[in-house]
C-alpha cells in the first residue's frame, strides 16, 4: 500500500494529471464517431440495396484505423501523465499545458511504439480467441509477460526518446532490477481499483434491477464512479512507472517517495548480484 499512498500524494499535488486520461478519453470517443459513424451509415446503405461486396474490406481498414487511433491517444495521453510526474519530481510544478507539450515533444517515438504495441496486442488476441486451451492459456501467460516486460517503456521514450524495439530491450534490461516492484504494482493496483470499484458496480446492479427511473439514475452514477476509478488508478499506475524507472537509472528514490518501500526492490547496483540482494517489495 505505501507506493499506492505515495503515488496518490504526488497526485494531490498536481491534480490537473488525472484530467489527461480523461481528455484521452474523450478524444478516443471522437475517434471513434468521427471514423465509426461514417463507416456504419456506408455498410447501413450497402445493406439496403447496394453490393456487399467492398463492404468487408472497409469495414476491416475502418476498424485498424480506430484500434491504431486509439492506441496513439492512449499512449500519447499516458506519456502526458509520466512527463507531468517527471516534472514534479524534479521539483517543477506540472500544468496539463506542459504534460501534453511533453507528450507532443516524444511524438516521433510514441506513433512507432504504438505501431509495434497494436501489433503485438492483436497476435496475443488472436492466440487467445484460439479454440485450443493450450493456446489460450500460452496467450493468456504471453500477454502477461509482455505486460511485464513493457512496463517502463513509456517513461523510456519520454526520458530517453528511444524507438520501439530499443525501448522494449532497456525495458527488459531495467526489469533485471525491478521485477518485484512491477510485479507487485501491476497487480497490487489492479487489486485496488477493483476493490474500490465495487460500490460503483453493487450501485449499477442495484440501481439496474430497480426499474425505471431508478434503473438510468442507478446505472449512470455506478458507470461514473467506475469511469472516475479507472482515470484515477490509470494516474497512479503512471506516476508511479515514472517514479519506479527514476530510481531503476539513478539509484535516487524520488520525492514523495521515500517511505514507500520502493528501494525494498533492490539496492544500490554496486553491491553485487541482483538476485542476492533483493528484498521482499511492500505494496
Amino acid at each position: 500500500m505505501e507506493t499506492a499512498r505515495a503515488s496518490w500524494k504526488v497526485l494531490q499535488h498536481d491534480r490537473e494529471l488525472a484530467v489527461l486520461p480523461v481528455l484521452g478519453a474523450l478524444a478516443s470517443l471522437v475517434v471513434i464517431a468521427a471514423v465509426g459513424i461514417p463507416m456504419w451509415l456506408s455498410s447501413d446503405g450497402i445493406d439496403d440495396g447496394g453490393s456487399s461486396a467492398g463492404s468487408e474490406p472497409m469495414m476491416w481498414i475502418g476498424g485498424i484505423i480506430i484500434l491504431f487511433a486509439i492506441t496513439v491517444i492512449s499512449i500519447f495521453f499516458n506519456a502526458a501523465v509520466v512527463s507531468g510526474a517527471r516534472e514534479r519530481f524534479s521539483g517543477g510544478d506540472p500544468t496539463i499545458s506542459s504534460a501534453i507539450k511533453g507528450a507532443f515533444a516524444r511524438l516521433h517515438v510514441i506513433v512507432p511504439w504504438a505501431i509495434l504495441a497494436l501489433t503485438v496486442g492483436l497476435v496475443l488476441r488472436a492466440i487467445q480467441s484460439s479454440d485450443n486451451i493450450v493456446a489460450r492459456i500460452l496467450g493468456s501467460l504471453l500477454d502477461m509477460a509482455w505486460g511485464v516486460l513493457t512496463f517502463l517503456v513509456v517513461p523510456i521514450l519520454v526520458v530517453e526518446q528511444t524507438g520501439p524495439f530499443r525501448s522494449v530491450s532497456r525495458s527488459g534490461e531495467l526489469l533485471r532490477t525491478t521485477w518485484g516492484e512491477n510485479l507487485i504494482a501491476q497487480v497490487g493496483f489492479g487489486f485496488i481499483g477493483l476493490l474500490v470499484a465495487i460500490p460503483g458496480i453493487l450501485i449499477a446492479v442495484i440501481g439496474a434491477s430497480a426499474g425505471s427511473v431508478a434503473a438510468v439514475v442507478g446505472i449512470a452514477v455506478g458507470v461514473a464512479w467506475i469511469a472516475l476509478v479507472a482515470v484515477v488508478m490509470s494516474t497512479l499506475t503512471a506516476i508511479f512507472q515514472m517514479a519506479l524507472y527514476l530510481y531503476a537509472t539513478t539509484g535516487q528514490i524520488p520525492m514523495g517517495f521515500e517511505t514507500s518501500g520502493i528501494n525494498d526492490a533492490f539496492h544500490e547496483r554496486s553491491q553485487g548480484p541482483l538476485m542476492s540482494r533483493f528484498k521482499s517489495p511492500r505494496f
